[in-house]
């Protein structure tokens, strides 16, 4: 509650005082800072921060101020400091701000035309979309000059405002911007106790004055008390009691607050007391239409108590807005009131505040319904705010009103299946089915309460993964033909692996929910499992399956689901071979103007895909490497550690070999990486090794990643899975004819690479079998289906060329040269190990060409030595650990051709043996 603040100087916070304007001033240098200021009420902590506000503005620095209310709902003291900025105009379509315009929309209501729809299912944290919104904010609106965020009375805060708040303390100090935070320290509030535990907060705990500060405080005042010593003993250094003291006179002052309070109290005229009590018991700053309301007191009766409350102090004026003195004097009139008296007012209040239906009024009525002992009233109320809550991404407010709702013990059906909601849209799929379950154990949710409860923790189950209870609960519904217990059927099935069962399912849905008997969202959400099938049943067509979900989502305004819609359809038509479709840049574009990040994200990962099989892997590091920032800045961290995985790949075919071990690395590290991307581990040494030509290597280590991969029926057909045939048979072996026929038939094979490199394995097959014009035909028929990708087809035609010059099949000069002439357009990494196998190739063939300097240097370290560029070649082979017979099969030369080589190596370098020319590599000139 707003409360005036004392003009006069700061007595006894010199050294708070100097470290609050230095952080004023580093703002203006471009840093910002958290500072929390704590300590019990009274102690002077809205002083100090009206400090800060005024010193900001001296230096033309902006200020933004909000405050935390009793009940005041989710994000209430930020959105009072950004309404104005807000609501002055359309929030500016920059780039910037355009991710984060829906988070903001849903801070303060009406900044944003257009509707504001709620989520789909669990996404990035909303409290860090909405962090990272706030910053945009403040950056396009000031600037580099940074701005001043003031938010007082934290221990009322909410749990999303202090998550929120969590996450800027981390943030804001590029931004710039300076949070200047308070709250009371005599609060038990585990979200405030984790703020002021942030290692980048500063934390500011104000003590009491002590005797000389106390007299001080006393010297700056025209009257003040005789005896000193009495006034400190009854403020007790509280500089609020100090300054109310003082006011009190030199012959008057009572024995305590409680005391001068009830004196203020006493002074009040006839009927006034009853007024000012609802006062105190009502929300926020007192209004004199609700407590007309509320008291039964006519209009002018109202505003005379309103009146003489400010004349006997216990009321003021403060900035156009009556308000309380100060928190403690609202607290000790409360405290002067009889429990049963305090619970009559409240409920009357309750009834005036829902009556009334102003923003805030709901929240505040179910507070006063429940000290009023009304618990199904109350409990409605919160059921109903936590639901809104949840629809616009206040999940963690959701939560804590559901848990009072829980206290109360009305309604535990509704209560609990909403809470199982909430939980799955914060992705604590296990806490839900924990807390869920036990309501259904309690026996007091039966009937139609029983079977939403039942079909809601299925859809936590799948959510979770846990296919198979997900199963038990929609038995447990009882609700067989409900489109929803179908939808989550398939779902579950899908998820599970069984495409089959999850098929007829999700045809069962479809129908149903066509019958008019689901709602629009199920239809959809029938439509795209059924979507997913079509991958493993080809009477399926995915793309029109797909197409038909997106159209329904755009008729209804569903625009969660038109993404998820759009989303399907752009990654079936690229695995298609449809390498430009513009489904994906509309999913992607959707999504990032409705603030659905997770989905705009997963939109980059195909697109970073797209752009590797097309233009190589430095295309999709241009893509995927802000994708991983992003990622792990909105704290994504499983989808942070597919995109590091798929990075680490194309890093590897980039040739940055440290990079795509460090991105390796990270990726598996995540701890909630899906088992069906770190089952692809190997995949980014088996591309090193590819891009190296070490094709035994590479095939080794496709060997344990791919046929588990292949086992799950319901994975996605990545187009690396075509590259275990191939270079199985590429390296030849017993297993070789095993490998293609684990893959024949398979749904892996509706990606065109991967029909396309299973065709390129039986072409090198027969080859070697002698068949040479078979071989030619399958090759031909092979390309066909890898000409839209090019990049990838020149990297996967390295293996089928080597084949051919090694079986002597076809006429590999043409395509080695042509792909060679590509390859050294490019300087780097990638394309110079590329160009080299392209060059041993035609040397194998017999038809050797120049090597130039521009195409693959020596470095110039190397070059002073005297190594020679097949040298060099041969260093790098022996750095990597191959043997004499190795490199000279790599190298297409003799054995003993290698070993003149690598003495020549040890003779140039000064080293003696193998193990030292490694180690005089590591720590001496790059090599190529």
């Amino acid at each position: 509650m707003a409360r005036p603040c004392p003009v006069g100087p700061i007595i006894g916070r010199d050294a708070e005082c100097d470290l609050l304007r230095g952080r004023v001033g580093a703002l203006t240098d471009g840093v910002g800072g958290a500072v929390l200021l704590t300590g019990e009420a009274g102690i002077g902590k809205s002083r100090l921060l009206a400090e800060v506000a005024d010193g900001a503005r001296a230096r033309g620095l902006p200020v933004l101020r909000g405050r935390a209310v009793p009940g005041g709902g989710a994000y209430r003291p930020l959105a009072e400091a950004l309404a104005p900025p807000l609501r002055a105009g359309p929030l500016p379509e920059t780039p910037r701000l355009r991710p984060f315009r829906t988070a903001l929309a849903r801070l303060v209501p009406g900044a944003v035309d257009g509707p504001v729809d709620p989520p789909a299912g669990p996404g990035a944290d909303p409290a860090v979309v909405l962090g990272e919104g706030v910053l945009a904010l403040l950056a396009e609106l000031h600037g580099a000059r940074g701005a001043v965020l003031v938010l007082d009375d934290l221990h009322w805060a909410d749990a999303d405002t202090l998550d929120l708040l969590h996450y800027l303390a981390g943030t804001v100090d590029a931004g710039p911007v300076l949070l200047a935070l308070a709250t009371r320290d005599d609060e038990d509030h585990r979200g405030v106790a984790a703020l002021a535990a942030h290692p980048d907060v500063a934390v500011l705990a104000l003590d009491r004055l002590g005797a000389d500060a106390v007299a001080a405080l006393a010297s700056t005042r025209a009257r003040s008390p005789g005896d000193l010593r009495e006034l400190l003993a009854r403020s007790e250094g509280l500089p609020f009691l100090v300054e109310e003291l003082l006011g009190a006179g030199p012959d008057a002052v009572p024995p305590s607050w409680a005391g001068l309070v009830a004196r203020r109290l006493g002074a009040l005229p006839d009927g006034a007391r009853a007024v000012v009590d609802a006062a105190a018991v009502a929300p926020g700053d007192p209004d004199h239409r609700l407590l007309a309301d509320a008291t039964g007191v006519d209009e002018a009766g109202v505003l005379a108590a309103l009146r003489a409350a400010v004349a006997v102090g216990l009321l003021a004026s403060a900035e156009g807005r009556l308000a309380w003195r100060h928190a403690l004097t609202r607290d000790a009139v409360l405290a002067a009131l009889l429990p049963p008296d305090r619970a009559a007012v409240a409920g009357r209040l309750a009834a005036a505040l829902e009556a009334r239906d102003a923003a805030g009024d709901r929240e505040a009525a179910l507070a006063g319904f429940a000290e009023a002992g009304d618990h199904r009233r109350a409990t409605t109320l919160l059921v109903d705010l936590a639901r809104h809550d949840a629809d616009r991404g206040a999940l963690g407010h959701a939560e804590e009103l559901l848990v009072r709702a829980g206290e109360l013990g009305a309604e535990p059906g509704r209560v609990a299946a909403e809470r199982v909601r909430v939980l799955g849209l914060r992705g604590r799929a296990a806490e839900a089915l924990t807390v869920g379950g036990a309501a259904l154990e309690s026996g007091e949710v039966v009937g139609d309460e029983h079977a939403e409860l039942c079909l809601r923790l299925a859809r936590a189950a799948v959510l979770g993964g846990r296919w198979a209870e997900s199963e038990q609960w929609i038995a447990r519904a009882g609700r067989p033909d409900d489109p929803r217990s179908l939808v989550l059927a398939a779902d579950a099935a899908f998820g599970a692996g069984d495409t089959a069962v999850a098929t007829v399912r999700a045809r069962a849905a479809v129908a149903a929910a066509e019958a008019g008997s689901g709602s629009d969202e199920t239809l959809i959400e029938a439509l795209l499992v059924l979507g997913r099938c079509s991958l493993t049943d080809d009477d399926l067509d995915g793309t029109a399956i797909a197409e038909r979900a997106a159209r329904i989502a755009g008729e209804h305004g569903l625009t969660p689901w038109r993404v998820e819609a759009l989303f399907a359809l752009g990654a079936r038509r690229l695995s298609t071979g449809d390498v430009h479709a513009t489904d994906l840049a509309r999913a992607r574009d959707l999504a990032e103007r409705h603030g659905m990040l997770a989905q705009a994200a997963q939109c980059d990962l195909l697109r970073a895909d797209a752009a590797l099989h097309l233009h190589g892997p430095r295309a999709a590091l241009a893509i995927g490497r802000p994708a991983i920032e992003r990622l792990g800045r909105l704290h994504l961290t499983s989808l942070q550690g597919m995109a590091e995985l798929f990075a680490g790949a194309a890093a590897a075919l980039a040739g940055e070999r440290a990079e795509a071990d460090a991105l390796q690395a990270a990726g598996l590290s995540r701890a909630d990486v899906s088992p069906e991307v770190a089952v692809l581990g190997p995949l980014v040494p088996a591309l090193a090794a590819l891009l190296a030509h070490d094709l035994p290597r590479s095939a080794e280590l496709l060997d344990r990643a791919v046929p588990a991969a292949l086992e799950h029926r319901s994975a996605a057909p990545l187009a690396f899975y075509g590259l275990w045939p191939l270079l199985r048979t590429a390296v030849g072996g017993g297993d070789a004819e095993a490998a293609r026929d684990r893959v024949r038939g398979h749904h892996m094979l509706m990606a065109r690479p991967n029909a396309g490199m299973l065709g390129y394995a039986d072409a090198i097959a027969a080859g070697r079998a002698g068949r040479g014009t078979r071989a030619e035909t399958l090759a031909a028929e092979a390309a066909a289906f890898l000409d839209d990708t090019p990049w990838w087809h020149r990297l996967v035609r390295t293996v089928v060329l080597d084949a051919a010059v090694r079986d002597g099949w076809g006429d590999p000069v043409p395509a080695l040269r042509a792909d060679l002439a590509v390859h050294e357009q490019c300087d780097d990494p990638g394309a110079r190990a590329l160009a080299r196998t392209c060059r041993d190739l035609l040397r194998a063939a017999g038809a050797p060409t120049r090597t130039s300097r521009s195409a693959d240097p020596v470095p110039p370290d190397l070059r002073r030595l005297g190594v020679t560029a097949r040298e060099a070649e041969v260093l790098r082979l022996v750095v990597d650990h191959r043997s004499n017979a190795d490199i000279a099969a790599r190298l297409h030369l003799s054995t003993r051709t290698v070993e003149s080589h690598v003495a020549r190596l040890l003779a140039k370098t000064g080293t003696s043996d193998r193990a030292g020319l490694r180690t005089w590599a590591d720590r001496g000139p790059l090599i190529p």
